[in-house]
């Protein structure tokens, strides 16, 4: 079975990591992990953020992460691949997309050789729907929700990814739109199988205490009839969580 979301974010690029991983995924009957880091956190992504900067709070937000380059990273997963472990591990990147900064982000990936690569949409037009309930105040939540899915088709139809992160994640606090969805979950599943990508069941809510992690049932019914693969994520950002609420939710592999 994959996870195939598994962050290393604020744990320790080393070997120590990598056994723990190793522990608790074979604990949940996981042989292959699909293991990333965010580009907020490496230098060589700084362009990308630039469309931020028309939502101060969440360019502030940026901001406050300290970055590093990514040869750090690049280092480590040659130091794993040089490695043998009974559980697989694939290397990527989890992508923000901004439709803006496509074209200098399609040319800064063609200097890597990463396994996989995630595209999530973590801004609306510069706004950082996922930080934090606050910065929802006075906020179009129709507005959202509209952008929300233009936004991830746009993703999906760059053709730069090979899965699409969370593909409802604008739920995470809540909010809902006074029209409905089908319609958009009906177009966003055509437009990713088209396009020949993955994309996600993530349980990665489960670590705020929220109960609405999991895809919409209704849209993965929606994707299921489309016939696009989905797969199981945890999107663990401690290797703690790898598989964690695996035996609640569904995949069509």
């Amino acid at each position: 079975m994959l996870d195939s979301h598994v962050h290393i974010e604020h744990q320790p690029y080393s070997l120590e990591l990598i056994d723990n991983m190793v522990k608790v995924a074979q604990s949940k009957g996981i042989d292959e992990i699909n293991l990333l880091d965010h580009t907020h956190k490496f230098k060589e992504f700084e362009f990308l953020y630039e469309p931020a900067k028309k939502d101060p709070p969440s360019y502030k937000w940026y901001k406050n992460h300290k970055t590093i380059s990514i040869q750090v990273y690049l280092d480590f997963i040659s130091l794993v691949k040089s490695k043998e472990y009974p559980v697989k591990f694939n290397f990527g990147l989890e992508v923000c997309y901004f439709e803006e900064t496509e074209d200098e982000l399609r040319e800064e990936l063609k200097k890597y050789d990463f396994d996989f690569l995630i595209g999530s949409v973590h801004f609306i037009d510069g706004f950082a729907y996922d930080v934090n309930k606050e910065n929802w105040e006075g906020r179009d939540i129709n507005y959202l929700y509209k952008r929300y899915f233009e936004i991830n088709e746009s993703l999906v139809k760059s053709k730069i990814f090979t899965q699409v992160g969370h593909p409802d994640a604008i739920k995470k606090f809540g909010h809902t739109p006074s029209f409905d969805l089908h319609s958009y979950y009906e177009s966003l599943a055509n437009v990713i199988k088209e396009c020949n990508i993955m994309t996600e069941n993530n349980t990665g809510f489960a670590r705020f205490g929220l109960t609405n992690y999991g895809l919409n049932k209704d849209f993965f019914e929606i994707l299921k009839r489309a016939g696009v693969k989905v797969n199981k994520s945890s999107d663990a950002h401690k290797f703690q969580d790898i598989g964690n609420k695996f035996d609640e939710i569904e995949s069509c592999n």
